[in-house]
């Protein structure tokens, strides 16, 4: 007589037991990944941040360090011949190279540095407005410049360029005068030639400001911005957004070392360092979790120019 022997497969209560305990495991392995990848993001996000920084102050860093420089050796001696409507504009208007300014209504304080940049060009003649060069210029119609020799720099607008040639017209310009400034303080409205002679250097000329304004892709945050000059026009350019506030302090020669705040007092000419704060928005950086060191960021740069 044969035995059949009967298979018992899992019960009901078996299954469900089953079910669950999977489900658990497979929640935790599904809760480790979404946690790691929020670490990842996070870690990712937080590596841009300070990429971010660090390539906006090494910017930063630069125009203070060049603040100042007006070429051969004369800074104390630079007019700028451009005006508009009259007045010499504020990025035209040379105060020692560095200009700091009061906190806004919102606290935040801004500055302005001026420097001679770029690869310059040597005068051969002057015979006013072209300049022959002894190459091919490195600056277009309509930029900013800066030309000096051992006695003066002045500022103006180039209204022409040619193979070797340079002018600085009043036709279709902000030069309020052909005359770039033989009398120092410069009065435009009383011009008197002015030769400059072989060997005097040509270079752009950069008028920057750094400041806090809302920003240009969500103005419920501030962005920190840098202004500078194109073709005689200012163009301001959003740098680094999520900042909740910046200041300045300044290092004057002869006074022992500890930057001081911004007041009416400092002499700007005798700055040999500047001291920058940014303190970082916290509600502009959801997916990162910042410490409060990690939201003040503080540097000393040199002017180079008047060490």
């Amino acid at each position: 007589m044969r035995v059949i022997k009967r298979i018992k497969g899992f019960s009901l209560v078996e299954l469900m037991i089953a079910m669950v305990l999977g489900l658990v495991l497979l929640g935790g392995v599904i809760g480790l990944f979404l946690s790691n990848q929020n670490t990842a993001r996070a870690t990712a996000d937080m590596s841009n941040l300070q990429n971010s920084v660090r390539l906006t102050f090494q910017l930063l860093s630069q125009d203070i360090r060049s603040a100042g420089f007006a070429g051969c050796n004369n800074a104390p001696r630079v007019v700028s011949v451009i005006e508009v409507g009259g007045v010499t504009p504020a990025w035209a208007n040379w105060v020692g190279g560095i200009q700091g300014f009061a906190a806004d209504a919102q606290g935040n304080e801004s500055i302005r540095l001026m420097y001679g940049s770029g690869v310059s060009n040597s005068v051969n003649t002057h015979a006013p407005p072209v300049f022959t060069l002894s190459a091919a210029p490195n600056l277009g119609a309509g930029d900013i410049a800066m030309i000096c020799d051992d006695s003066l720099s002045s500022i103006f607008q180039v209204s022409a360029v040619g193979a070797t040639t340079l002018s600085h017209a009043t036709a279709g310009t902000l030069n309020c005068s052909a005359d770039l400034g033989i009398d120092f303080p410069f009065v435009c409205a009383n011009p008197r030639g002015r030769f400059f002679s072989a060997d005097a250097m040509i270079m752009r000329f950069e008028s920057v400001r750094w400041f806090i304004a809302p920003s240009t892709r969500n103005n419920a945050i501030n962005a920190l911005f840098r202004e500078s000059i194109v073709a005689g026009q200012v163009v301001a350019e959003e740098v680094l957004a999520g900042i909740a506030s910046l200041s300045f302090a300044y290092q004057q020669d002869g006074q022992a070392f500890g930057p001081v705040p911004f007041n009416a007092a400092i002499n700007m000419g005798n700055v040999v360092a500047v001291n920058v704060t940014v303190v970082l928005d916290q509600d502009a950086f959801t997916s990162i979790e910042l410490s409060e060191e990690q939201r003040t960021i503080e540097f000393l740069a040199a002017v180079r120019n008047r060490l």
